[in-house]
């Protein structure tokens, strides 16, 4: 069985966004399926040339690149039309040829009606009503707060096979009632014990990029995980300077805890994380940790603080309880929801406001101690069997 894997990042640098996509890849093959083609989260985000058949050389050699995307529902049929008449998107028409089932991983990318929302939901239109493919939206979220969005999403949605909410927050936002809760497919790694760290040499730089950047780091002594999140970059604080926050917490938590490891799974926590790391000279895992190494790392912390959803997930698998940065981001109010665990808005722009509570957070899941994380544990194992709901479609 061919299968088109769309919104696809197996190839992002990130290591929170390659563990979902590289776990369906692995679910897909065990469902009986191969992966035949891929439609890369880059493809769907931003306008290619190639998403027009024949663009006019002076357009390719300005850099200016039509967007065809459609922008509303109304469009939605013509622009389909020109896409089985060889004019628009040739690439995505041949991936969607080519295969007999196609998965679309929404991931957290449904929200604000941007282009890549648009497209997610035009590809699983194009794939379902002018195919005729078995076509389901897997493994996502959704953020209903712009009504043109949402009508889209109330028209599609009755189209498809299957459609898989990865939290049930989103699965109560869809207003057409339909679809299931499942669990991010990331859930289907688990943590090593506290040996994985011996097992990978003794030297960190055999791994491209190094295991960890900077300070000194004892993995059979207690440590935190410290992360940033995406809303740092949505230009909700202009101007905002996170690291005197971070570099507070870090300190408090070095007394508390004892080791403080920073983590950057994307690539823009970076421009936090670096400068946080060489002011306190502390250890740090960037983008190229390699996937499993993360989920180890995350998982056999003491406590994890940050705002992404990923890392959470791996802290989470290894009972690790996550103190959420909450304030902006609706996921991960819902990734607290579906782990059980304590949900306080803690606010990732007023850190040093709310510090005393966030350390009398961090003191009560340490005191909680091996019974906590036993239970968060097996919420986590449960969660993991969930995931193979995501590739239903395929038996």
């Amino acid at each position: 069985m061919k299968v088109c894997l769309v919104n696809d990042t197996s190839d992002d640098p990130n290591w929170g966004a390659r563990a979902t996509s590289l776990a369906l890849r692995e679910l897909i093959h065990e469902g009986g399926g191969q992966v035949e083609s891929t439609l890369y989260q880059y493809r769907i985000g931003i306008a290619q040339t190639e998403d027009i058949a024949s663009v006019l050389d002076a357009e390719v050699l300005s850099g200016q690149v039509e967007d065809v995307a459609p922008r509303r529902w109304q469009e939605f049929e013509s622009r389909a039309r020109e896409v089985m008449d060889g004019v628009i998107f040739p690439e995505i028409y041949t991936a969607l040829a080519s295969s007999d089932v196609v998965l679309i991983s929404g991931e957290g990318c449904i929200y604000d009606c941007t282009r890549q929302s648009r497209m997610i939901y035009f590809i699983a239109y194009l794939a379902k009503r002018f195919f005729g493919k078995p076509t389901a939206i897997v493994n996502h979220s959704i953020v209903m707060n712009d009504p043109v969005l949402r009508e889209i999403a109330d028209h599609v949605y009755l189209l498809l096979d299957d459609i898989v909410f990865r939290e049930p927050d989103s699965a109560l936002a869809c207003s057409s009632g339909l679809g299931r809760v499942a669990s991010d497919a990331a859930y289907l790694y688990q943590p090593e014990g506290e040996e994985w760290w011996s097992r990978l040499g003794s030297s960190q730089d055999e791994v491209e990029g190094g295991i960890l950047r900077g300070g000194a780091f004892d993995p059979q002594a207690p440590y935190a995980c410290i992360g940033g999140g995406s809303v740092y970059f949505r230009g909700l604080k202009p101007g905002f300077d996170a690291v005197p926050s971070f570099s507070k917490l870090c300190r408090a938590l070095q007394v508390r805890v004892g080791q403080v490891i920073l983590t950057a799974s994307s690539g823009k926590d970076l421009r936090i994380m670096e400068p946080v790391a060489e002011r306190l000279e502390l250890p740090l895992a960037g983008v190229n940790l390699p996937i499993q190494s993360a989920v180890n790392l995350m998982g056999n912390a003491q406590v994890y603080i940050g705002g992404r959803w990923h890392p959470s997930i791996f802290a989470h698998s290894g009972g690790t309880p996550v103190i959420a940065l909450n304030r902006h981001t609706v996921k991960m109010d819902a990734f607290l929801k579906q782990a059980d665990m304590q949900q306080s808005a803690f606010d990732p722009f007023a850190i040093e406001d709310q510090f005393d509570d966030l350390m009398a957070e961090v003191k009560a899941h340490l005191k909680a101690g091996v019974g906590l994380r036993s239970r968060l544990r097996s919420g986590a194992l449960r969660l993991a069997g969930m995931a193979r709901e995501n590739v239903r479609l395929l038996t």
